[in-house]
Order: structure tokens, then C-alpha cells, then sequence
């Protein structure tokens, strides 16, 4: 039983880990406000040729940036989750049953965070960041099914014994159609 939360919570730590970050990210203290002020400044300094309203647009785009980049790494860590966990129940390293869960879970997340965002009073919620919240997440399980195909691919110990066979069938066995490698 020691040995099933070990593996529990070294599967699914990260995650939660990173959950937590996007909360305090989603505080008065931490997000909205405090860090748009932080930024501008750092942008004003370093690009005093921008308008007020050129910084204001980058930082928008930003910030819209750092929700893409945070659920995209979301995504990935509970993708892990799933799969160092076992929960799933699968062997090989992508699923498509994964990738759905995770991205229900993330994207729940995601509306809970802008749910907890809407009681700040400096922030509030809206659809538009779940929705990029969503892309985010699409992103990373893209890029996670790109590792996983050459991940595979790397994984592969036989193909030499494969394309033996192939060859074997194909040029050796006159009864499968092919022929003879001397005729």
C-alpha cells in the first residue's frame, strides 16, 4: 500500500505543484495589476520608443502568451501524471483516453481558475482567457504526442528483426507470391 501512494504521489506531485503556482498566479497580489505595472515599466525602460498604447498591446499579448504556456505545461504534467501513474491502465506511452482526460481535467481547471479569479477584486473571469486556456492545453498535448512518436520510434529494439522477416516472406517463399533472391 506504501509503495502505491509513493508511486501516486511521485506521479501526480508535479502537477498539483503546478496547479497551485496558477492559483497564486490568479491572486491580487501575484497577477493582474501587479505584474502589468512590473512589465510595462521593464518595456518602457528598455523600448522608449513604444507608445503608451504599443505597451499596453504587448502586454496583452503576453499575458495571453503565459496562459498558452502555463496550460501547455499543465497538460503535459498530467498527461505524466496519467501516465507514471498507471491509473489509465495502458502500457504504451500515448492514448488517446489520456489525452481526452487530461484535457478535461485541464480545461476544468481552467474554469475553476476563472471562477477563483472572479471573487479578486482586481481581476475577473472571462471566457475568452478559458478558451485560450484550452488552446494552451491542446498545444501541449500536441507537443506530448510529438515526443511520444519519437519517443517510439527510439523504443523500437527489433526493427532490424522486422524488415528480416519482410524480407524473408517477400524474396524467399514462392508460396506468399514473391520469389527467390537467386532466380
Amino acid at each position: 500500500m506504501k509503495r502505491f501512494f509513493y508511486v501516486q504521489t511521485k506521479a501526480w506531485l508535479p502537477a498539483v505543484i503546478w496547479c497551485a503556482l496558477i492559483f497564486w498566479g490568479s491572486t491580487d497580489d501575484v497577477g493582474g495589476k501587479a505584474t502589468s505595472l512590473r512589465v510595462m515599466t521593464f518595456l518602457h525602460e528598455n523600448f522608449p520608443t513604444l507608445s503608451w498604447e504599443q505597451l499596453a498591446k504587448t502586454i496583452f499579448y503576453l499575458r495571453k502568451a503565459c496562459h498558452v504556456t502555463e496550460y501547455g505545461i499543465l497538460a503535459a504534467l498530467v498527461f505524466f501524471g496519467f501516465l507514471h501513474s498507471g491509473l489509465v491502465g495502458l502500457r504504451r506511452f500515448w492514448s488517446s483516453r489520456m489525452a481526452i482526460l487530461t484535457f478535461l481535467i485541464c480545461v476544468g481547471y481552467a474554469v475553476s481558475d476563472e471562477i477563483h479569479q472572479s471573487f479578486s477584486v482586481e481581476r475577473h473571469g472571462t471566457y475568452e482567457d478559458v478558451m485560450i486556456d484550452a488552446f494552451g492545453v491542446l498545444l501541449g498535448l500536441t507537443g506530448m504526442w510529438v515526443w511520444s512518436y519519437f519517443k517510439r520510434g527510439t523504443l523500437r529494439k527489433k526493427p532490424k528483426a522486422a524488415a528480416e522477416l519482410l524480407y524473408s516472406q517477400a524474396f524467399q517463399s514462392p508460396s506468399a507470391g514473391g520469389f527467390k533472391a537467386g532466380s
